[in-house]
């Protein structure tokens, strides 16, 4: 497999050294799952923590020359890691919707940038099982997931903060 050359793509990803294209563009499930997490953390957090839906650039290694991602949705509670160009150093709470063809760079790649990075907690949204699994930072590692799931759960708590619960039916209702 001939390896992608960033020059060439025109949205992509680079981690651990690998670049990853980023095309074709979300179906219209997953951008209505990430505008809904999206606009619900926004909600919870406001006045405390900025959150961005993608395409927003994110170095969360804190070197822009190292690995860079788009998240779905980037939460930054420290306005110090905000430049004009995006987000440089790992955000407080990172959120990926999963697809078909990036499931597997987000449950591996990605999972292990973040937790090497400090992203405090990770959540990975599956909007066909309808299920949101948090893994939270412990002593540098994260820990097990937790699965919150529509049907049998009613709300996943935001850990990064006290307080705010988001609602699964408001997620895939």
């Amino acid at each position: 497999m001939e390896a992608l050359d960033p020059e060439d793509l025109e949205r992509y990803e680079m981690i651990d050294g690998v670049v990853y294209d980023m095309s074709p563009s979300p179906t219209e499930g997953h951008q209505r799952v990430t505008t809904a997490v999206g606009s619900l953390l926004f909600l919870a957090l406001k006045g405390r923590c900025r959150t961005y839906v993608s395409p927003f650039d994110v170095w969360p290694t804190g070197d822009t020359k190292d690995a860079y991602v788009q998240p779905d949705v980037t939460v930054i509670c420290d306005s110090g890691k905000i430049t004009d160009a995006g987000c440089v150093g790992a955000p407080d709470l990172v959120v990926e919707v999963l697809s078909p063809s990036t499931a597997g760079k987000d449950r591996k790649a990605k999972l292990r940038l973040y937790q090497r990075s400090g992203v405090r907690e990770y959540w990975i949204v599956d909007p066909v099982m309808r299920t949101v699994e948090v893994f939270r930072l412990d002593m540098n590692l994260f820990g097990p997931a937790e699965t919150y799931a529509l049907g049998e759960d009613e709300f996943v708590p935001v850990g990064i903060t006290q307080g705010p619960q988001i609602a699964l039916e408001d997620i895939f209702g």
